[in-house]
C-alpha cells in the first residue's frame, strides 16, 4: 500500500449521497496527484496522509484507490488557522484560531489535547478551553470513526446515520454485533451487515449470523409474500441459501424462541411482533363485535332509506338497502363488491341515514364528531371528498400518526367517534389494522367496505379477505352492476377477468375500452402518442393520465418508461436535479414513497415539481406540490420520491384516474396474475387503453395469485373471551442480541 501527503486541491467529482469522490491533490512537493475513494467532505487547508493502491483509469489516467486516510501530524500554520476556524469548532472565528496558532505553533492540536489550560495564554476562558478541547477529540474521534466505516464500504450517509445513533461509541456497537444494525439503521439489510461481520473476522457459522439470517428470511421471503409464518421445511431451505452455508440453523430458531422472538405455533413459524399482533387484532374484532348494541329501530332506519331516496332522487337495489340496513344495526359489518356494484353510494346513504337516525346537523362538526370516514391512502380519501362532498382521512391521518412514528390515539386513547367507516379495506395490512382497531371505542360501530378480489395489501397479511373467510363477521355482497355502470365495457372487462371467464373473442376495442396488439418495441411511442391525444384534448397529465405497469425493471419497467414519458412531455426544463440514475425537473409528475406526517404527505401521494434551486448553503432543493400542499426536498431527502408518468399497480390502489394505460408484454408474465390485472383495470375511469400482447389478459385472468399464509380467520373463528392473548406488543429489536 502507497502513501502520499498533501491537501484536497479541488473535488473533480463527487457524490454526496455515497461520498464516493474523485478529487486532486497537491503533495508537499507541489505534484498535482489524483485519488479515488469514498471520503467525508474534508477541509482543503489540512494536510492529510492518503494511502491506497495505484490504479489507471482511461480519462484520469493513474490514480490512487483510497483505502485509508488521516491527518497528517505536521499541519501548515495556514491550514491549522483554517481547521481551527471551520464549521467543525463552534465559537473559533478566524482571529481567534490565528491567535491559537502564533501561539502555539504546528503543533496546537496536540497542545490542546494534553493540556486545554495552554489556551490561557491567548485569552480563553477555562470554559471556552475546554469546550474547543471537547470539540477536537470528538472531532478526531469522529473522523477515525468515518475512516474506519469507509473500509466497510459503508456509505458517507449511512455512516453519519451510526455516527447520529451511537456516537463515540460507534465502533464499539459495530465490531460487538455488526448484525444489530438490521433493526436499528434504515438502509442497512443482511448483506451489508453480513458484509462488514466477515471484515470483523465473524465465523459463517456465528450464533448471531444465523440468527440474523433466520430473521432476514421472514423478512425477505415472508414479509415480501405478504405471509404471517413460514413452514419448517421453508424457514430451512431460504435461511441456508441466505447463509449460503451447510449449517443445522436449529440452535438458532431455539435461541430465537429462548429470546421470545420467534414463536412457533401449529408447526407455524412467526416473527413474535406478527403472531402477537394477529392475535392481538382477532380479539380486539371480537370484543368490538360482542359488544352489545343498543336495540335499534329496523323499521324507521327502512323509512329514513326510502327518504335519502327520495331526497338524492336516486332509488337503491334492494342489496344496497340491506347492506345500509346491516350496517347500522350490526357492531361491525363487511360491504364487499366490484366496480360498478354501488359502494361509494352506499356509503353516502348510509352516513345520511345514521345522520337523521340520530338527529345530527348535515355535515356539521357533530356529524364528525360521531362519525370517521377513513381510507388507507389519500387519494383513496381524497376521491371520497370529491365524490360525497364528506370529510375523510387517511387512517394514519386521523389515528395522529407523528414524525416520530408514534399514534396519538391507540387503546388508552381511543377515536371519539362512534361510527368509523373504512373505505379501501382490500389495502389495509395486519399491522395498520391493528393499530386502527386498538383506538375503535368497543361501543363503536364499525363498517368495512373494499373489493376482497382485488390486490391484498403491500404489508404482511390479507385483513379483508381473513375477516369475510372467518364467517364471524356480517358481510353483505354486492354482485349487482348499478345500471349507471352497465354499459361500462370497463366493468364487463374486470368482471369477465374476476370471474375467469375471458375469451380470446373478448379481446376487442369497445366503448370505452382500447387495446392495441402491439410489438415491445412499439410500446414507447404508442403510449406517447395517446398521452399526447389526451392532452390535446384538455386531460391533465397529473390529475387524469396514469400509465400502469406490474415491475420496475427492463426496458418496459416502470424506471424506463417514466425516464421515455419524461423525455417526451418534459424534456426541455433547465432546472433540474441528478440523483442517482435519476433526474428530477421543475413540471415533473412525482409520487411519494413513504409517509412523511411531518409534512403532511403520504405514501402514495403524487405532487408536481414546481421549482429547482439552490439555498444559501448551495445545497441543491425542489419543490413539490401535492394539492395544496407544497413540500420542499434537499437532494438527500430524494430517496422519499420518483417519477409517476408510470407507476406500479400495487401504488394505484385506492385511487381512480380518468385514462389508465397498460402495457401488458411477455416480460410481465410471471407477475401477470389475475388480481393485479384485475385491480389494474378497476382504476380506469373513463378509458383503459391496453396495448402489447393481448392474448396475456387471457393468461392472466386464469392465474390466481397464491392465497397468503396468515391465521387471522381462524383465530377470529375459534375465539373466545377465556383465551389468554399476549399484549406484549412493545417495540421488538429482534436484531439486538445483546
Amino acid at each position: 500500500m502507497d502513501t502520499i501527503q498533501g491537501k484536497i486541491k479541488n473535488y473533480v467529482f463527487r457524490n454526496d449521497e455515497n461520498g464516493y469522490s474523485v478529487a486532486r491533490v497537491i503533495t508537499d512537493d507541489e505534484t498535482l496527484i489524483t485519488i479515488v475513494g469514498y471520503l467525508p467532505k474534508i477541509s482543503e487547508d489540512v494536510i492529510y496522509q492518503f494511502s491506497g493502491e495505484w490504479v489507471h483509469h482511461q480519462t484520469y489516467g493513474e490514480q490512487l484507490k483510497i483505502a485509508t486516510f488521516k491527518k497528517a501530524e505536521a499541519q501548515s500554520l495556514s491550514g491549522l488557522i483554517s481547521y481551527l476556524s471551520s464549521s467543525f469548532f463552534t465559537g473559533v472565528g478566524p482571529k481567534t484560531a490565528e491567535k491559537i496558532v502564533t501561539e502555539l505553533g504546528e503543533s496546537a492540536i496536540e497542545q490542546i489535547i494534553k493540556d486545554p489550560t495552554v489556551l490561557s495564554k491567548v485569552g480563553l476562558s477555562p470554559v471556552r478551553s475546554k469546550k474547543l478541547h471537547n470539540q477536537i477529540i470528538e472531532n478526531q474521534a469522529h473522523e477515525h470513526i468515518l475512516v474506519t466505516l469507509y473500509g466497510y464500504n459503508i456509505s458517507g450517509k449511512i455512516a453519519m446515520k451510526l455516527i447520529d445513533r451511537y456516537d463515540l461509541k460507534t465502533l464499539e456497537m459495530i465490531e460487538e454485533n455488526p448484525y444489530r444494525l438490521i433493526d436499528e439503521i434504515e438502509g442497512i439489510g443482511f448483506l451489508k451487515a453480513d458484509e462488514i461481520a466477515h471484515k470483523l473476522g465473524i465465523k459463517e457459522d456465528d450464533m448471531r449470523r444465523i440468527k440474523a439470517a433466520i430473521l432476514y428470511t421472514f423478512d425477505h421471503v415472508a414479509y415480501a409474500n405478504g405471509d404471517l409464518y413460514l413452514e419448517k421445511d421453508e424457514l430451512y431451505r431460504y435461511t441456508t441459501q441466505t447463509l449460503n452455508l451447510a449449517v443445522d440453523i436449529q440452535l438458532g430458531i431455539d435461541a430465537l424462541q429462548e429470546e421470545k422472538k420467534l414463536i412457533i405455533e401449529d408447526d407455524h413459524y412467526y416473527l413474535a411482533a406478527s403472531y402477537h399482533t394477529e392475535k392481538v387484532l382477532a380479539r380486539k374484532i371480537i370484543d368490538i363485535h360482542d359488544t352489545p348494541l343498543d336495540d335499534a329501530d329496523i323499521d324507521y332506519i327502512d323509512t329514513l332509506i326510502d327518504a335519502v331516496e327520495l331526497q338524492k332522487n336516486m332509488v337503491y337495489t334492494s342489496v344496497q338497502k340491506d347492506a345500509i340496513r346491516q350496517a347500522l344495526t350490526h357492531k361491525i359489518t363487511v360491504i364487499t363488491g366490484g366496480p360498478g356494484t354501488g359502494k361509494t353510494t352506499i356509503i353516502d346513504g348510509l352516513i345520511e341515514v345514521y345522520r337523521l337516525y340520530h338527529h345530527l346537523q348535515d355535515k356539521g362538526p357533530l356529524l364528525y364528531q360521531k362519525v370517521a370516514l377513513l381510507a388507507p391512502t389519500g387519494r383513496a380519501a381524497k376521491r371520497i371528498k370529491e365524490i360525497l362532498g364528506l370529510q375523510a382521512s387517511t387512517i394514519h391521518r386521523h389515528l395522529g400518526y407523528g414524525y416520530d412514528g408514534l399514534f396519538a390515539y391507540d387503546e388508552s386513547h381511543p377515536l371519539p367517534q362512534e361510527l368509523i367507516v373504512i373505505d379501501e379495506a382490500s389495502m389495509i395490512d395486519l399491522y395498520l389494522a391493528h393499530q386502527l382497531f386498538q383506538a375503535i371505542l368497543p361501543q363503536a360501530q364499525v363498517v368495512i367496505v373494499g373489493d376482497v378480489d382485488q390486490l391484498p395489501s403491500v404489508g404482511p397479511g390479507q385483513i379483508l379477505y381473513d375477516i369475510i373467510s372467518s364467517e364471524r363477521i356480517t358481510v353483505v355482497r354486492l354482485n349487482q352492476i348499478h345500471r349507471q355502470a352497465k354499459n361500462s365495457e370497463i366493468v364487463n372487462l374486470a368482471r369477465k377477468v374476476n370471474d375467469q371467464n375471458l375469451e380470446m373473442a373478448d379481446l376487442k376495442s369497445m366503448n370505452d375500452v382500447y387495446l392495441y396488439r402491439a410489438n415491445n418495441n412499439q410500446i414507447h411511442q404508442i403510449i406517447i402518442k395517446q398521452i399526447q391525444g389526451a392532452l390535446d384534448q384538455g386531460y391533465s397529465m397529473i390529475d387524469d393520465l396514469q400509465v400502469l405497469a406490474p415491475m420496475y425493471r427492463g426496458e418496459l419497467g416502470i424506471d424506463r418508461l417514466n425516464q421515455v414519458l419524461q423525455q417526451a412531455f418534459n424534456p426541455n426544463s433547465n432546472e433540474q436535479i441528478t440523483y442517482g440514475d435519476k433526474i428530477y425537473a421543475k413540471g415533473d409528475k412525482v409520487i411519494q414513497l413513504v409517509n412523511d406526517p411531518e409534512r403532511a404527505i403520504m405514501n402514495g401521494d403524487i405532487g408536481l415539481v414546481t421549482k429547482v434551486g439552490s439555498n444559501v448553503d448551495h445545497k441543491q432543493f425542489l419543490v413539490v406540490r401535492f394539492d395544496d400542499n407544497e413540500v420542499m426536498y434537499l437532494k438527500e431527502d430524494l430517496d422519499e420520491l420518483n417519477l409517476a408518468y408510470a407507476i406500479s399497480i400495487h401504488k394505484a390502489q385506492g385511487s381512480e384516474y380518468k385514462i389508465v394505460i397498460m402495457p401488458i408484454v411477455k416480460p410481465y408474465m410471471h407477475m401477470l396474475k389475475k388480481e393485479l390485472i384485475y385491480t389494474a383495470i378497476t382504476r380506469a375511469k373513463q378509458y383503459l387503453i391496453v396495448l402489447g400482447d393481448m392474448p396475456l389478459l387471457v393468461y392472466a385472468a386464469n392465474h390466481l395469485q397464491s392465497k397468503r399464509k396468515t391465521t387471522l380467520a381462524l383465530r377470529l373463528n375459534d375465539y373466545n373471551q377465556n383465551n389468554e392473548v399476549e399484549d406484549d406488543l412493545k417495540e421488538l429489536s429482534p436484531y439486538d442480541f445483546m
